[in-house]
């Protein structure tokens, strides 16, 4: 039997029971950050908003919300799911997709871009290398992952699902 657990934005989840399926729908501009931990089949999935709490002063929507703090947080409950483990074997890897420019009108702030640099730049200073991603464009994304099998699909608006 399947469990969908659906992520909203600025929500996370994680997972190592292989009948989970961690989903989060139409990324524009947001970004899904995912963490896999492949040796124990620990997944996580973030979906960020913004990329930073400073660009949305005087309100805080939680940690998953922000790429600033959305990442530890990510690597956080990742590591505590994969637990004794997570010292063994190959490490964490992330995966990203989403950060388009859905807005059609000329756009001086780009914030899918924003939102992707900042993501960036937490993995590269908690060492964790990006080994795939569906980022940019002008379209919007839905990001599945199968803990089972530590596959990522992403389907968007009048595409057939594809394989991260």
């Amino acid at each position: 039997m399947t469990n969908l657990k659906v992520v909203g934005i600025g929500g996370w989840a994680v997972s190592n029971n292989s009948e989970d399926i961690l989903r989060t729908y139409a990324l524009g501009s947001c970004v899904a950050l995912i963490l896999h931990h492949p040796l124990t089949k620990t997944m996580g999935l973030v979906h960020i908003v913004l990329p930073d709490p400073l660009c949305h002063a005087g309100k805080n929507h939680g940690d998953g919300y922000y790429a600033a703090t959305a990442v530890p947080l990510l690597l956080k409950e990742v590591r505590a799911a994969a637990g004794r483990y997570f010292a063994h074997g190959p490490g964490i890897i992330a995966k990203l997709a989403g950060g388009a420019a859905v807005i059609k009108i000329k756009n001086p702030f780009h914030i899918g871009e924003r939102i992707l640099q900042a993501t960036h730049q937490a993995l590269h200073s908690l060492h964790i290398p990006v080994a795939q991603k569906d980022t940019g464009g002008s379209v919007s994304r839905t990001v599945s992952l199968h803990v089972e099998s530590g596959t990522v699909w992403i389907k968007s608006p009048g595409t057939q699902e594809k394989l991260l």
